[in-house]
């Protein structure tokens, strides 16, 4: 093979032409760094195989037959379509292979051929089959019996794909910088990058292909870290302008006027944010914790310190209830100290939107609460100086940036609701600074949560008429706006509460409502107008009626645990009990209940976020893409916590110790972080 290097890109190899580079293209495969990073999806295992006649179905399993029989037909009512039947025996059984449009196999399957077949059992007409598994002939001298298996695209095979890589392992000379000195690499028992390469696409046995994971995947964490922590330590530099003379005891002066006293934990967010802005350092914080925990007093403080310097602040909501909510909480808070506070949403008359938009930009309003109206460019502020953004997870990255990008040098909070795993925040956040604010206020909830099957829902209604006799609100949720015969819906319920209990006020509140609609169902509902609330999920994010005392979750398997915590987190405000009630139409469904069961016993919205984090895996987290960071190629942030939380830790020490020009040239060019 011609001397070849990570960046000679594929179609200058021998056996890749025109067409086959674009069938590599289409899985982001240009050069050869490409090539060697795409790691297999699985491993095809020809050591282990169970007999023919033990299969059962459903399973995912591998077994050695030979050929005793095949045919070629095709499917009469689609004629174009056409399937070779292989039948495979051990003699313990026969298995059938199924393989659709795929008419060249007949030559491979030659009668009396041993195959190595790998795939899912399922059995048709009394018979065990396979459709369209792997296959590997056996021979009786083997020198690879772990096989790599790939992703693919129309023109590639898994034998072409595995000759390819195998030919570059080979012929490469020079690999990828090594992350680590050797020194570093032996006490976390981890190999050189040759080692690893080479082990992960042919591993020589169940131990190489291990140390190779483990290798590929702390380099993996480590790189991303080093990117997320130069990321932060640039957005952190010294600042034009920022504002360092904050009176020595603002925490004291914000807690008189305050009807409440503020936690250990938030004051010790509050201290952080009084630190950072003393350094010179451009805010970049997330701060996240309990339902009811008071995460926006920590942001309102944050808001207050910069208005009283004389700058603007801005509270960016995902939704116009929450919006208002915040602006109803806070606004004689702001006016009794002579700081304009205004409030901005689409729905606005357009007289009144531009009044707003002239007392910013003239500087005369000091803070303003909103919702994606913040981010119009007709809004221009005169001195921007902070932005909080609330439920983070609403917003991808480039809406959040859109808000810091009207002012310079803008300090930079973010709240989540959603308590979040340690794993989660250092690959997702990981240029932030992450404060937790764990602790409740003393006293401020107790919510017993209960299992109802659907079956049983008539005693849910008659515990609902209890509640409401004792003058308690509460809410029912269901999953959809309008549903089928699969799904319950909120229009359905509503109507269905109105009949079964026609002596209770029910109000009804969905997101396809305009805001005038929802501002006036919202506020009936806390002047007690209504004494049920029937929802969509649009009450998860911040409803704040300290005196609902009741929350029935319609078809709880439909809803993530995360989130289940949030509209849990709607009742039991005020200090008196709160009842979460959950009614699953998945009652038999033995995952489903475990998943609930472990919901119900568990108040720490902490563990729950590691349950949820756990049951759904890293693949449903969010939208990795509005995140920011690149998809992850191997790491697990799941199964792989220990070594992301090591490659943490070595990021940090040579962030400090090693130059970014270098740091640039050996690793960063292989991490993209969106601005």
């Amino acid at each position: 093979m011609m001397n070849i290097t990570l960046e000679t890109p594929l179609e200058a190899l021998p056996s890749v032409g025109e067409k086959r580079a674009k069938s590599l293209k289409k899985l982001g495969l240009n050069n050869l760094f490409d090539l060697l990073f795409l790691f297999p999806r699985r491993y095809l295992d020809l050591r282990n195989f169970k007999k023919i006649g033990a299969l059962v179905p459903d399973e995912f399993t591998s077994v050695k037959g030979k050929v005793m029989a095949r045919e070629e037909q095709r499917i009469p009512v689609r004629s174009r379509v056409s399937y070779l039947k292989v039948a495979v025996s051990d003699g313990s059984g026969v298995l059938f292979l199924v393989f659709f449009n795929q008419p060249y196999l007949k030559d491979i399957f030659s009668i009396d051929k041993e195959f190595f077949i790998n795939g899912r059992v399922e059995v048709f007409k009394g018979r065990m089959q396979m459709i369209n598994p792997l296959y590997e002939e056996y021979r009786q001298v083997k020198k690879d019996w772990i096989l790599p298996v790939y992703p693919l695209s129309s023109g590639l095979t898994q034998k072409y794909m595995r000759k390819l890589i195998k030919a570059v392992l080979e012929n490469i000379e020079v690999y990828p910088h090594e992350i680590l000195p050797l020194g570093d690499r032996h006490n976390l028992n981890i190999p050189n990058i040759k080692f690893a390469l080479k082990n992960i696409h042919f591993p020589m046995s169940d131990i190489n292909l291990e140390k190779a994971r483990n290798y590929l995947v702390f380099r993996e964490f480590f790189i991303l870290q080093l990117g997320l922590l130069l990321k932060k330590k640039t957005e952190q530099k010294q600042g034009k302008g920022i504002i360092v003379d904050i009176e020595k005891d603002a925490i004291k002066v914000f807690q008189s006027y305050l009807p409440f006293n503020l936690t250990a934990p938030q004051k010790k967010v509050m201290e952080d944010i009084i630190a950072d802005i003393k350094e010179g350092k451009i805010i970049s914080r997330m701060v996240h914790g309990e339902v009811g925990s008071g995460k926006t007093v920590v942001a309102v403080f944050a808001l207050w310190l910069i208005a009283r310097q004389g700058y603007q602040s801005a509270l960016l909501a995902p939704t116009e209830i929450l919006a208002e909510q915040h602006y109803i909480n806070w606004q004689k808070f702001f006016l009794e100290q002579n700081i304009p506070v205004a409030f901005l949403i689409g729905q606005l008359p357009e007289a009144e939107k531009n009044r707003i938009r002239n007392g910013i930009k003239s500087g005369e309003i000091k803070v303003l609460v909103g919702t994606h109206a913040l981010l119009s460019e007709a809004l221009e502020f005169k001195n921007l100086k902070i932005s909080v953004v609330d439920e983070l997870h609403k917003f991808g990255v480039k809406q959040r940036e859109r808000l810091r990008e009207k002012g310079e040098d803008v300090h930079y909070i973010m709240m989540s609701a959603t308590p979040i795993p340690r794993s989660v925040a250092l690959t997702f956040y990981g240029a932030l600074d992450v404060s937790v604010i764990g602790e409740l206020p003393k006293g401020k909830r107790q919510v017993i949560s209960y299992i109802f099957p659907v079956e049983e829902k008539d005693k849910v209604y008659e515990f609902v008429k209890y509640q409401v006799s004792q003058g308690k609100q509460g809410y029912f949720v269901t999953p959809a706006i309008e549903g089928n015969e699969n799904i319950e819906s909120a229009i359905k319920e509503y109507e269905r509460i109105k009949e079964i209990m026609p002596e209770i006020s029910v109000s009804l509140l969905h997101g396809r409502m305009s805001y005038t609609e929802k501002d006036e169902i919202m506020k009936g509902f806390r002047e007690k107008k209504a004494m049920a609330l029937v929802a969509t999920s649009v009450i998860e994010s911040g409803i704040d009626v300290p005196e609902a005392a009741y929350v029935v979750i319609e078809q709880a398997e439909r809803f993530g645990l995360a989130q289940l915590h949030q509209l849990r987190g709607r009742v039991g405000r005020a200090g008196d009990v709160g009842y979460c009630i959950l009614i699953p139409y998945s009652f038999t469904d033995k995952d489903i209940m475990e998943r609930l069961e472990s919901f119900i016993k568990t108040e720490s919205g902490f563990e729950i976020a590691e349950i949820d984090l756990k049951i759904r895996g890293q693949g449903d987290l969010l939208g990795v893409r509005q995140h920011g960071v690149p998809p992850l190629r191997i790491g697990n942030i799941v199964k792989d916590m220990e070594l992301l939380g090591i490659a943490r830790e070595k990021a940090e020490k040579v962030i400090k110790e090693v130059s970014v020009d270098i740091l640039k040239e050996k690793f960063l060019k292989e991490v993209f972080i969106n601005e």
